[in-house]
């Protein structure tokens, strides 16, 4: 069975459809809803039928592109309902992302579940914030539910999201809350308040925003859509993860799902990585039920677009996935009870990035190649976690250093510019993806084409050529020993491809696999609510300048394929902007910054009693 690409049922039947149908919640709000049911010759057809379910912020009419839609799904025998959340488009009440789902989501399955149309089993789907929505159904567990297909979604926002390792995620933040305010309804009803979303979010307007970020209550254009600006102030006012971030929506408790089948599709560069990770591990913790996992190559709208460029990359025709044909493949088998292949329980379909011989394709992308990977669960079982020691000479090692250390100045005004990276919203400023890690003068956040491992602030680590092909699959994580001159300051980790100089790329290509970051006063982190994987800083403690301490960057999980003539490089630094916001190394906490920035002193400490390190998962 090729999971990427399986074969579809055939449509069958025509479509009638049913639009506005006001759905009353338990506390009156009415929500807009559509439904979709096969007809033939413009009669609807008796049924029962199985239900799809989707509920959306983004207008329940939009078709986006490689996303079954109503007619999609009622052409097979499937009808098919989709949702305005409430306060969105035509749904009565006010929008607050996320938390208000799992009560809405309850309530419109109790509707459907009493519809003629349906037969008793409902099926719950969707992407990104889609997928939340579903995600809050599936862990209240209502009558009815009979699988789920959830992609690139989040686990938990406040470490998918909103925050992560103690930074706030800038890019994601502002697009985020600028797009979804742009089509509120504070600016629907005002032409000219919309006008002013519209120009926010156009690429020089966005960055301004980034760069005077903690954006203050009623301080931005964000003051023309309270409701919006609402929930915004929370997320910055609230970096620990606290009691606001346990609200149903926020994260969701995989313990609480229903034991049916579960398939989730993620990509290696997607921001909400983490979560579709932990979603695996724990929506199949305790249940019998298939739970699946599909991870391509791309990044967040790949889900979509199914390209097979990600970034400034091409990964060559074995990436694409057919999404609609593996949902419809998955419900068929699950909700419908046809026979679509083996009825395998814990599969992981990982694409493996596979390093091409450092071309440019006929487009201006690096040519690389991938391949599809079958893992009766994640991490792979005969993956060896390794570590790679940082030495004071530059080399990354197995055998652990003599002692030492190096030293970089971080300045506040001078970011490390992101290049590339697990980036979902915001776009016109970060491409999402892989990309070779030299500046880029098209991008702002860049002042010159270098490549970012010649800045003074970046410490760049490599092993020597490989003599051998070298497979990295699993979770990725890197261990520091710190200290700094100042009370806070972060420290970023990116694991990088450095491909060997080629016409094309006469320094080579450096391509980013993976990355993180810490913020040094919330480095302890704990393990709290339902994370399987993920840890969460609920303290913080500001450092003590000179005093060393060791921190942990969190990767997430990667599968490439290291060529041999290829190094793998480790690089290190404190900032990575506009991806995650700058540390102006005072200590304040985000929303609360007034001080001026200060420039840091940060030192990372190697050898036997500080063996700072980065430990990949080894195949083979």
């Amino acid at each position: 069975m090729n999971v990427a690409r399986p074969a579809r049922s055939p449509i069958t039947n025509g479509v009638a459809t049913l639009h506005d149908i006001i759905v009353t919640m338990r506390d009156g709000a009415r929500l807009a809803t559509d439904v979709y049911l096969p007809a033939k010759d413009g009669a609807l057809l008796p049924g029962p039928f199985p239900v799809v379910l989707e509920r959306t912020p983004y207008l329940k009419t939009r078709n986006q592109t490689n996303t079954p839609d109503g007619a999609f799904w009622a052409s097979r025998g499937y009808a098919f309902v989709t949702q305005d959340c409430r306060g969105r488009h035509k749904s009565d009440g006010v929008f607050i992302s996320y938390p208000v789902e799992g009560d809405d989501g309850v309530d419109t399955m109790g509707w459907i579940m009493k519809q003629p149309w349906c037969n008793g089993k409902v099926a719950v789907t969707g992407s990104s914030y889609y997928a939340s929505t579903a995600q809050a159904i599936l862990c209240r567990n209502p009558p009815g539910l009979a699988a789920a297909v959830i992609r690139v979604g989040a686990g938990d926002y406040h470490e998918d999201g909103a925050w992560s390792g103690g930074a706030f995620q800038m890019t994601h933040n502002v697009n985020y809350a600028l797009g979804l305010a742009a089509l509120g309804k504070e600016s629907l009803a005002n032409s000219a308040v919309q006008k002013a979303f519209e120009k926010a979010l156009e690429t020089k307007e966005a960055f301004k925003l980034m760069q005077r970020s903690p954006l203050g209550a009623g301080q931005s254009v964000m003051a023309l859509a309270p409701t919006y600006d609402g929930w915004y102030q929370e997320w910055q006012n609230h970096e620990l993860y606290d009691e606001y971030w346990k609200q149903d929506g926020y994260r969701f408790d995989y313990r609480n799902a229903p034991d049916v089948p579960i398939l989730l599709i993620g990509t290696w560069y997607d921001e909400f990585l983490g979560g579709m990770l932990d979603a695996y591990t724990g929506y199949a913790e305790g249940k019998t039920a298939p739970v699946q996992m599909v991870m391509g190559g791309g990044f967040h709208s790949s889900v979509y677009t199914m390209a097979t460029v990600a970034g400034d990359v091409d990964f060559g025709p074995n990436l694409p996935m057919d999404v609609p044909g593996m949902i419809l493949q998955w419900f068929d088998q699950y909700v419908k009870g046809a026979d679509r292949g083996p009825r395998n329980s814990r599969l992981f379909h990982a694409f493996r990035i596979e390093c091409g011989n450092g071309e440019k394709t006929k487009s201006g992308n690096l040519q690389a190649a991938g391949s599809w990977q079958v893992f009766s669960q994640w991490p792979p079982a005969d993956a060896t976690a390794q570590k790679f020691h940082l030495s004071p000479d530059y080399v990354l090692t197995l055998k652990a250093p003599a002692k030492g250390a190096l030293s970089y100045d971080h300045d506040p005004a001078n970011p490390v510019p992101t290049i590339g990276g697990n980036v979902s919203s915001g776009l016109q400023i970060v491409r999402a993806g892989p990309a070779d890690q030299r500046g880029d003068l098209t991008l702002l956040q860049c002042n010159d084409t270098h490549p970012l491992a010649e800045r003074p602030d970046v410490l760049s680590f490599s092993t020597p050529p490989l003599t051998k092909d070298t497979e990295v699959s699993g979770p990725v994580t890197v261990t520091l020993y710190v200290s700094s001159s100042a009370v806070d300051t972060d420290f970023t980790a990116k694991l990088v491809d450095h491909y060997p100089p080629s016409p094309d790329y006469p320094d080579g290509y450096a391509m980013n696999i993976a990355d993180g970051i810490v913020r040094a006063r919330l480095r302890h982190f704990s393990q709290q609510g339902p994370g399987y994987r993920r840890l969460y800083a609920q303290r913080e403690e500001p450092l003590m300048p000179g005093e060393i301490v060791e921190v942990t960057i969190d990767l997430w999980s990667t599968s490439v394929l290291f060529k041999a003539g290829h190094r793998i490089r480790l690089d290190i630094a404190s900032s990575n902007f506009p991806r995650f916001d700058v540390n102006p190394n005072t200590g304040e906490k985000f929303a609360e910054r007034r001080l001026p920035p200060i420039t840091a002193r940060n030192t990372i400490h190697m050898g036997p009693d500080h063996p700072s390190h980065i430990s990949l998962p080894i195949r083979g």
